[in-house]
């Protein structure tokens, strides 16, 4: 009796076959010879040419691609694309490939195939495009093979995958070039807005001072704000999230708690934003007026549209497929990541801390501009910022990697002996500085805080008056 059939079970040699199905990848040799042929006629065909079809495996037949790659390579010695069909015969004669080709009467033939060059466009159109079929049938192939005989991590292989068709799709692109004229009028429209204050080009506004310095937050910069333990860079990180996600113009913001729990995060938002501190709910000594503060607090977190992601020790390819899916679906303008070194790295496992960091922050820099958002991750110092002096740049922990990515490096001090004497519940505040310490671009420079530790509060120095000051 023979064996049920497994319709699911397919070998990897009997997926391949059926995708291939004996069929002939995606091509036109006619488009092909056209370009060829238009190339030899015109200079400025050639130029176009040589723009559009850089990427390789660009045509089908492969005396077709060596035809190519001689043009190529003739343009770049003689500084000039005029391809006389006597000065390519005698190169690929020289290298050895002119009978690969089909010799000198194929590539006269070329010639005379096409009467004009004025539709290379098309042809171009057309050759790419069948380029980029091909390559998307290798790509997916080469995937379904690797998938069967995969020996890595799933996150691992998602994100390759994910790379490989973000290649394919760059073959498509193709940049016009462009003058001067609309640059300029471009130019002008942003300064303008820039006078004007418009926030789509100033960036998001934090809601503090530094916002002068740094412009706000602007899409694709990666944003490192570093402090010691215990200092307040969450309260701070979440007194800049809800300014953006709750100020004049609102925007959706995710934030990803690696080291809170989201209803920790969400107590403190509320007692932060009504000015009470959490310790009297638990005493029972909240006051009516702090209720009701507490209540106008949560209707305003209600309506803010604010993503959290709690999970801990997350992989950085999984907060990268998070981050695009707040993105896509949440539509938020702003990302924040308390803090980078509880980010696991994506490598082997003898690789230094430092180079985990570093591939952290150089896929953080590349998750903001891939997103177009810009992106606050929070990061440790090290203990040598406790020795005296002003925390710098050189107190970032465990890597220079992210001084170099990061296009603004703010960092928290607190002066915790000067403060001793100040009670906790002090009602003029702590004084605090955030320190520009780099601005890619733009100043650096120090701005000075107050810090209500029982609020988890940042308030402007310069601007606090005394109804800023919380009743106590």
């Amino acid at each position: 009796m023979p064996s049920p059939s497994n319709d699911h079970a397919t070998t990897p040699a009997t997926t391949v076959s059926l995708l291939n199905l004996d069929r002939p990848k995606p091509h036109n040799p006619e488009a092909e010879i056209a370009v060829l042929g238009a190339m030899m006629i015109s200079p400025d065909a050639a130029t176009a040419a040589f723009s559009s079809l850089k990427f390789e495996g660009a045509f089908y037949r492969p005396a077709h691609q060596i035809i190519f790659d001689a043009m190529l390579a003739l343009s770049a010695d003689k500084g000039n694309a005029s391809m006389d069909p006597v000065i390519l015969a005698d190169h690929l004669e020289r290298s050895g490939r002119l009978e690969e080709v089909g010799g000198r009467s194929y590539i006269v033939q070329l010639m005379d195939s096409v009467p004009t060059a004025a539709n290379i466009d098309h042809y171009l159109d057309i050759v790419r495009q069948n380029a980029v079929l091909r390559r998307i049938i290798s790509t997916c192939t080469d995937t379904i093979i690797h998938c069967y005989d995969c020996d890595e991590d799933v996150h691992q292989l998602l994100d390759g995958i994910e790379q490989r068709i973000f290649e394919v799709s760059g073959m498509n692109e193709s940049k016009d070039l462009l003058t001067i004229q609309p640059l300029v009028e471009d130019a002008v429209t942003y300064l303008e807005k820039l006078i004007d204050g418009n926030p789509d080009v100033l960036g998001l506004a934090t809601g503090y001072e530094i916002d002068r310095m740094i412009s706000g937050l602007r899409p694709g910069d990666l944003f490192v704000l570093a402090a010691r333990p215990s200092i307040g860079k969450t309260a701070l990180a979440l007194n800049i999230a809800a300014n953006i996600a709750m100020g004049a113009k609102p925007v959706p913001i995710g934030f990803f708690s690696l080291e809170m729990p989201a209803q920790q995060l969400v107590l403190r938002l509320i007692c932060s934003t009504a000015r009470v501190s959490l310790s009297e709910f638990r005493n029972k000594t909240l006051s009516n007026s702090g209720w009701m503060d507490t209540l106008r607090a949560c209707d305003m977190l209600r309506k803010a549209n604010i993503v959290i992601d709690d999970t801990g020790a997350i992989d950085i390819l999984e907060l990268r497929a998070k981050a695009r899916r707040m993105s896509n679906k949440h539509g938020v303008k702003a990302i924040f990541i308390d803090y980078l070194q509880l980010v696991r790295a994506h490598t082997n496992r003898n690789a230094s801390r430092e180079n985990e960091v570093s591939q952290i922050s150089g896929a953080l820099k590349a998750m903001a501009k891939e997103l177009s958002v810009p992106v606050v991750v929070l990061a440790q110092l090290n203990r040598q910022a406790e020795q005296g002096e002003k925390p710098k740049l050189s107190h970032l922990r465990e890597s220079g990697a992210i001084e170099q990515d990061a296009d603004v490096v703010a960092i928290l001090h607190r002066e915790r002996e000067k403060q001793l004497s100040q009670k906790e519940d002090d009602g003029a505040g702590l004084d605090a500085e955030l320190i520009i310490a780099k601005n890619r671009n733009g100043s650096t420079g120090t701005q000075e805080l107050l810090f209500f530790p029982r609020f988890t509060r940042f308030e402007n120095k310069s601007r606090i008056s005394e109804a800023d000051i919380p009743d106590q």
